[in-house]
């Protein structure tokens, strides 16, 4: 049979002759409680056990001192304690890195460029990679391409066409693929006249080698030569305005 202590829950191991001892008063080793272990005995024990001694009480005036034995039982169960300061803050350590852990992987997976192009994190990236001799993947951020300043005029050798100059510069604090650039030339309704779009190889003066990007703050001069523009040309004035795209 298994008796539990009523004030600390400590539950021990016991047998019909222990309780015909005082009368089946017990004390509780635990906490030392007195208690009457026949009002206390239980129809099943949980699964966690360990061993404690449990002493039978002081003896009752029709028992010599003699007559109190005391007990040492097994298969007795001590109720789980609240846990340590230590392991509140350790266990919150541990779920705080496994949610961050877990927000850069929804993050990476959604959104890389976010974590690539992070003026925080990317330069950490760049060592990490540099380190172990990886390959960062590429990223692109066309808002950080801007023009310097472009010139639109009548090309002074070539009939029907336009000479286009401009000076672009990559802002972004890292390198990325140089960009498609696509200008457009529009009536004064806003309606497309013509529409040039030049890849890497077409706008630069030496065509990029492979996978080769355009370093933090760099520039790029460049001098296009647009043909078959009468709808836009009128006499030796461009009758229309234009505006530019990155791609």
């Amino acid at each position: 049979m298994h008796t539990q202590c009523p004030h600390c829950q400590t539950i021990f191991s016991v047998t019909a002759a222990h309780l015909n001892i005082a009368q089946g008063h017990v004390r509780c080793s635990h906490c030392r409680h007195i208690f009457n272990a026949s009002n206390h005995l239980l129809k099943q024990v949980p699964n966690q056990t360990t061993a404690k001694q449990l002493q039978v009480d002081e003896k009752p005036t029709t028992y010599q001192e003699d007559d109190v034995p005391e007990l040492l039982q097994e298969d007795i169960y001590e109720p789980p304690r609240g846990r340590s300061w230590k392991s509140f803050f350790f266990l919150s350590f541990i779920v705080i890195l496994l949610a961050g852990t877990l927000t850069v992987q929804v993050i990476w997976f959604w959104q890389p460029d976010r974590i690539l192009q992070h003026p925080q994190i990317r330069p950490w990236l760049d060592r990490f990679c540099y380190t172990l001799l990886c390959t960062l993947p590429t990223t692109r951020n066309l808002e950080s391409f801007y023009m310097q300043n472009n010139l639109a005029q009548v090309h002074p050798d070539i009939d029907k066409a336009i000479q286009f100059e401009a000076t672009f510069v990559n802002s972004a604090f890292f390198p990325q693929p140089y960009p498609e650039l696509q200008l457009t030339f529009e009536d004064f309704n806003g309606n497309s006249l013509a529409q040039r779009r030049f890849k890497p190889a077409e706008y630069l003066s030496q065509p990029p080698i492979k996978n080769q990007e355009m370093r933090p703050n760099a520039s790029v001069h460049i001098k296009l030569d647009l043909a078959d523009m009468d709808k836009v040309i009128e006499g030796d004035n461009i009758a229309a305005g234009y505006h530019f795209e990155f791609f």
